[in-house]
């Protein structure tokens, strides 16, 4: 174990190294780069790194919801940070997997695969060997605060990954790259989700898959229980006289027709919806081609 990592951390281990590095990204990964701003070609040796791992986020600094989104960023790594909290989540995390399972068996992603806000990759336990895959979040340490529960239940875990700092409205590579953009429980979370949308089109082939996984308000039906609206109430309350406790971490909360509207707003047609049965109607997954 690495000076100053904590034990029951991972490290990245890209090509098998136990370093921090990814000069050992996938070629077809590599040769796929490109400037996030300009969308131009771009070679490894043009991005900085940080802890060996490219670093090609655009923060919208100066754009209105920064500060929200900066806010809620700080707030989620932290949460990921909070390894005590997760060492004892063994069985929960193979739950996790149990509920998620009846998605990927529906929806069959294939080929050259991005995953926005992917984190560590976890969604690799339901992809086939064969799939190309690379994952991009902002959080860039991700990697060294994975718990030894989650490894131990997440089997794709103990497999190196590919792997970008990297944040949603600017995605570092090339037009028409991939087969799928996967985005699970990450556009409540973006500062500006129509450039993240935008992006995803941008980056798909002329026939490429769109799959939008997320917690929507007022789930199906698109009511919120009155219960549950005064709870969200008193918590934002909380949360505004500075409880940062209960301050909210989205920054974006959509109904089923807000997410429907953003995802064709976009380009983008809707082929399939699917409400994840363990979310008991309040958790959907849309899918969606290039219109």
């Amino acid at each position: 174990m690495q000076p100053g990592i904590p034990e029951n951390a991972a490290t990245i281990t890209f090509s098998g190294a136990t370093e921090l590095t990814n000069e050992h990204l996938d070629e077809w990964a590599i040769s796929i780069l490109a400037d996030p701003v300009k969308k131009t070609p771009c070679a490894v040796d043009n991005f900085k790194l940080e802890n060996g791992v490219i670093d090609a986020r655009v923060y919208l600094k100066n754009t209105y919801g920064y500060s929200d989104w900066k806010c809620g960023q700080d707030f989620y790594e932290s949460w990921e940070r909070n390894e005590t909290f997760y060492q004892s989540r063994l069985e929960a995390y193979k739950k996790e997997i149990e509920n998620d399972m009846p998605v990927y068996d529906r929806f069959k992603m294939a080929g050259d695969i991005l995953d926005v806000g992917g984190l560590t990759g976890t969604v690799r336990e339901f992809l086939s060997k064969d799939c190309r895959y690379v994952s991009i979040d902002p959080f860039i340490d991700a990697f060294l605060k994975t718990a030894k529960t989650k490894i131990e239940a997440y089997q794709c875990l103990k497999q190196r990954c590919n792997f970008v700092g990297a944040v949603a409205e600017f995605i570092p590579f090339r037009a028409e790259s991939f087969d799928w953009v996967h985005m699970r429980s990450m556009l409540d979370h973006v500062q500006v989700p129509d450039l993240a949308l935008r992006e995803a089109y941008r980056v798909l082939k002329p026939d490429g898959s769109l799959l939008i996984g997320l917690s929507v308000e007022g789930g199906k039906s698109g009511r919120k229980a009155p219960i549950r609206l005064a709870k969200d109430i008193v918590k934002e309350t909380l949360g505004f006289v500075g409880m940062k406790k209960y301050k909210d971490s989205h920054t974006w909360h959509p109904t089923y027709v807000n997410l429907l509207k953003l995802i064709t707003d976009n380009g983008f047609e809707v082929k399939d919806t699917y409400w994840q049965p363990y979310w008991k109607d309040q958790v959907v997954y849309v899918l969606a081609s290039k219109g």
